[in-house]
């Protein structure tokens, strides 16, 4: 072989193994983010994106009829030829916040090995439920005059006095969501949902609380995550969940399942004479029991449950 067929070859094969080499890796890629990823994995984005699209009760109530959109964010390379696809999940119009995500294991074939939720779709801050609080209750918390209030006999455990209210809790109520309608900053009527936060486990339940101010002047409340405790069966403790972060406007909801609840959170003075009525609302285990709810907002006393 001469020396110019020598170098020729040479020169050959250099201009040949960036090609090799650049090939090599991309066939070795572990983790492939957005339209990559998609073409990387076609088989395996495809089967998490159809599976997703055919089983969205596994998203709860909120999602299970809603229109959503789907975004791949990554592909993975794993073990035993298995792919670990992540992917946004949003509603499709009306949706403003943080998307959900959730991520599968897909074999070659495209079957789902598993399926997790990493994070529900969180709207912000609801605007237009803030906008009707002002500074005090939400909604459709009501003040009527002690006058026409007739308390009732001696005798029922769920009406108690404290230092400076009357307090009335009622048994606790259970949800596996919470779906009602009220008023929003301009007047109108939506329909309004709250969830557990984790819905596979958990229930809401919201307990009735009437408090009244006979004879104490002017009385401040702070309705908040600290104004009361709900104890179960095993005496552990749950405190109110704040109901202006954890409500949603409901969309494709026919009949609300709670029609008569009222949101009680916030601040307020309740003067002389003066009565507030609302809802609290706890996040336990589904079958919980109710030993006694403890208030502690500007005054103390226990109700117990029997």
């Amino acid at each position: 072989m001469t020396e110019d067929n020598r170098a020729k070859e040479e020169s050959a094969g250099e201009n040949h193994r960036p090609a090799e080499q650049t090939e090599s890796a991309a066939d070795t890629e572990t983790v492939a983010l957005g339209d990559r990823a998609v073409e990387r994995f076609p088989t395996q984005v495809r089967s998490a994106l159809e599976y997703a699209a055919a089983n969205k009760y596994e998203y709860g109530p909120r999602l299970r009829n809603a229109e959503l959109t789907w975004d791949v964010v990554s592909a993975e390379s794993m073990t035993n030829d298995i792919v670990r696809v992540r992917i946004e999940f949003v509603p499709t119009s009306g949706f403003r916040g943080d998307s959900g995500i959730e991520y599968m294991d897909v074999d070659a074939s495209g079957a789902i090995l598993a399926r997790r939720q990493i994070r529900t779709p969180k709207e912000n801050t609801p605007v237009v439920l803030i906008g009707i609080t002002g500074v005090s209750i939400i909604l459709a918390v009501i003040f009527i005059s002690l006058m026409t209030w007739l308390k009732p006999e001696g005798g029922d455990p769920l009406y108690v006095a404290g230092r400076t209210l009357w307090i009335r809790a009622e048994q606790p109520e259970s949800r596996e969501f919470i779906t009602y309608t009220g008023l929003d900053s301009e007047g109108d009527f939506r329909t309004w949902l709250i969830n557990p936060e984790n819905e596979s486990d958990n229930d809401l339940f919201y307990v009735k609380v009437s408090l009244f101010n006979e004879t104490s002047g002017s009385v401040n409340l702070v309705i908040d995550e600290e104004a009361a405790k709900l104890l179960d069966g095993d005496r552990a403790s749950y405190l109110p969940l704040n109901t202006i972060d954890r409500t949603l406007e409901a969309e494709g909801v026919g009949k609300v399942n709670s029609p008569e609840f009222m949101p009680m959170w916030g601040s307020l003075t309740l003067d002389e004479g003066e009565q507030v009525v609302g809802m609290l609302v706890f996040e336990m285990p589904e079958g919980s029991s109710f030993t006694e709810l403890r208030w502690s907002a500007s005054d103390s006393a226990v109700i117990k449950y029997e």
